[in-house]
This record gives C-alpha cells, sequence and structure tokens, in this order.
C-alpha cells in the first residue's frame, strides 16, 4: 500500500506541474512581452499560489520550463526524423521540419531570447545547469544522428550545425520580431526593408547554412549501410 501511495502522489504531482506548465504556456500565448505573476498562473491552472511555489520558486523558472518543454519536443522530433536511415532525406527536408516546428511554436524563439538574455537572473544555479546539461545530452545525441544521414560531416560538426542553426534561427527572430514601437515605425516611409517576412529569410539563411558546413549545393542522403553492401558486390 505504501508503494501504490507513493505512485499516486508521483502521478498527481507530475499532474500537477503539467496543469502549471500548460497553465503558463495559454498565457504566454496572448501576452508573452507582459508574463503573468505566480498568482494569475496559479489561478489560470487552478491551484493555489502556495502549491506552485512548491514546484517553481519564481515566475522566470516557470518560462525556462515552458521554453524546456518546447526544447525537447523539438528534439524528439529530431530524433523520429533522423532515426530510419532507410527514408531518404536532404537538407531541405531537415530545415522544413525544423521551421515548421518555429511556425507552430512561436513561443519558442521568443522564450529563447528571454531565457539568454534575462531569466537566469532569477533563476538558480542548479535550476540553470539542470536545464543546460538535459539540452547539451539532446544536442550530442541529435548531431550524431546529424552525422549518420551526413556522412561528410566529421564528427562533432552535426552538434556544431545545430547549435548555428539555432543561434541563427534566435537572431534572425529578434530582428524580425521588433517591439511595439518597432512595428509602428516599420509602417512608416523607407522602413519597407524591415518588413521582414520571417520564415522565408529563416529558410533560405538556414538552407545556405546548412549547405555551407555540408559543402555542397544539394546533399543525396546517406545510403543504409545494408545497401552499400549490396552495390560493392
Amino acid at each position: 500500500m505504501a508503494t501504490l501511495h507513493r505512485a499516486v502522489q508521483a502521478e498527481d504531482k507530475a499532474a500537477r506541474r503539467i496543469a502549471i506548465l500548460d497553465a503558463a504556456e495559454s498565457l504566454l500565448d496572448k501576452d508573452p512581452e507582459n508574463f503573468a505573476s505566480v498568482a494569475q498562473v496559479a489561478e489560470a491552472a487552478g491551484l493555489a499560489k502556495g502549491t506552485v511555489y512548491l514546484y517553481f520558486e519564481t515566475k522566470e523558472e516557470i518560462i525556462m520550463a515552458v521554453h524546456e518543454r518546447h526544447s525537447l519536443t523539438l528534439f524528439d522530433q529530431i530524433d523520429r526524423n533522423f532515426a530510419d536511415l532507410s527514408v531518404p532525406m536532404a537538407p531541405e527536408d531537415a530545415i522544413d521540419n525544423f521551421c515548421s516546428y518555429v511556425h507552430e511554436k512561436p513561443l519558442f524563439l521568443q522564450l529563447g531570447c528571454f531565457c539568454h538574455l534575462t531569466l537566469e537572473r532569477n533563476i538558480s544555479l542548479e535550476v540553470v545547469y539542470q536545464f543546460r546539461l538535459q539540452i547539451a545530452g539532446r544536442l550530442q545525441k541529435a548531431g550524431a544522428m546529424l552525422e549518420a544521414r551526413f556522412p561528410q560531416l566529421p564528427a562533432g560538426a552535426g552538434l556544431q550545425l545545430l547549435h548555428d542553426t539555432y543561434a541563427f534561427a534566435l537572431g534572425s527572430w529578434q530582428l524580425a520580431e521588433p517591439s511595439y514601437l518597432g512595428h509602428e515605425m516599420n509602417q512608416r516611409p523607407g522602413m519597407e526593408y524591415f518588413r521582414r517576412d520571417f520564415y522565408q529569410d529563416l529558410r533560405r539563411g538556414l538552407l545556405a547554412l546548412w549547405r555551407g558546413h555540408l559543402n555542397v549545393a544539394g546533399t543525396p542522403a546517406r545510403m543504409p549501410s545494408s545497401e552499400k553492401a549490396g552495390s560493392n558486390k
């Protein structure tokens, strides 16, 4: 009975954490630049404010947890897309998958910028360390899978390409998504250049980045080892 009770408690805790993050993400979707207080997150989740503080010490920690959830979902998608070497894949396929995710989860890059610029000031070192440790492990796994897909990449280059992809996407988002004042100014004469199509710019820039790393104009997918063996006979 004690074991069952502990299991139920663990399930309840996981469910509460999910409810908190779901509520926070919903509030962020409505107004990402003016994120609600912990009290508002608690109300949206149907929990007492004190309960939320049992899981997260600050609202910045909640935002980082939402970004962590988005990041892990993206890595899960990468794992699925890269896993089956029998399915052909070109750089365009990988880029389109990434751009589709960014389009479906517009908060992903915005929260990424927030995390790197401001959030760590009000989050404990241990929480940030655990977040980065998990991301580092998933990056290494995804980088190795990328190198298996494109064998011209030397060891470690897959991880570097993923890092550069994320860095380019963050920078592009910051340029294409100005503040409210920036949006107003961009409507004035002479500001036509700054009215950018973010997703078009992102795809074009990432395609050039990937082709540069792969050192080709167009890259065929890697042939599975079983087919390689057959072709040598």
